[in-house]
């Protein structure tokens, strides 16, 4: 007990000390950079920043899984049942891990008001204004990275071959946003610190209720379902420690 309070007091001062370097050092350089790009630079960052905002995301999700509903109850079979139960199960993992994402991080941002960089030659960039509620005050996390993190995170767990790509995508976005002056790095950091981490709490509370997700005999997680494994370009050792007997979800 006393080892693991030690071990949660050296992670806890290490994150102090790695924001603590965020506020003080890297993101008044980071918002000089930015204010010293070039128009075309800034062109392009602006025209990918939207890429971030979350409504292109978990609308077609909340689509899909009402369709799949609808769908579901007028298509007699069990294979039918079975098919349209991923496809509700995935888009709701999506969904959940998406918007729950979000929605900590509009709470956070309200809550912590930290000020723009816009406000930067005013009140500088380490002003905290609890409980404001307003735009100039909400910079802290960034909701774009918050989201786009969250999305990358989704098609990793799910498809791990895309990883490198969904993850790159989100790199750029969460940039974008310190690079067109409308938060500081540390911003998009804890953003895409708590995009990456909620999936991954969102698929714990999936698989212990064996939904899309599973315990794996070995330890961690896996899909459910061979089929699903091999559409979704899971590694073949991952699928074939199942030996074949998992039905697909």
């Amino acid at each position: 007990m006393q080892d693991r309070y030690f071990r949660l007091c050296e992670w806890a001062v290490g994150a102090l000390s790695v924001l603590a370097i965020g506020f003080l050092l890297i993101d008044p350089f980071m918002l000089e950079r930015a204010q010293a790009m070039s128009p075309t630079a800034r062109d392009f960052f602006r025209a990918i920043t939207d890429i971030g905002r979350s409504n292109w995301m978990l609308i077609p999700t909340a689509a899909i899984i009402g369709l799949a509903v609808v769908l579901r109850r007028n298509h007699i079979g069990f294979r039918n049942a079975a098919a349209y139960g991923l496809i509700i199960q995935v888009a709701g993992f999506a969904f959940v891990s998406i918007g729950g994402a979000g929605l900590i991080a509009a709470l956070f941002k309200n809550i912590l008001g930290r000020a723009r960089p816009k406000l930067h030659d005013t009140v500088g960039h380490f002003d905290f204004n609890f409980f404001a509620f307003d735009a100039d005050y909400a910079s802290l996390p960034s909701g774009h990275a918050t989201s786009i993190f969250a999305f990358a995170t989704v098609v990793a767990i799910l498809a791990p071959r895309a990883r490198v790509f969904v993850y790159t995508i989100a790199v750029w976005v969460a940039l974008s946003r310190v690079l067109i002056g409308v938060h500081y790095f540390t911003d998009i950091t804890l953003g895409a610190i708590l995009g990456t981490v909620f999936p991954y709490l969102v698929r714990d509370r999936f698989a212990a209720r064996r939904w899309l997700f599973e315990y794996a005999p070995g330890g961690g997680y896996r899909l459910r379902g061979l089929r699903t494994q091999a559409w979704l370009g899971w590694p073949e050792g991952v699928r074939a420690s199942q030996n074949g007997s998992v039905k697909d979800a």
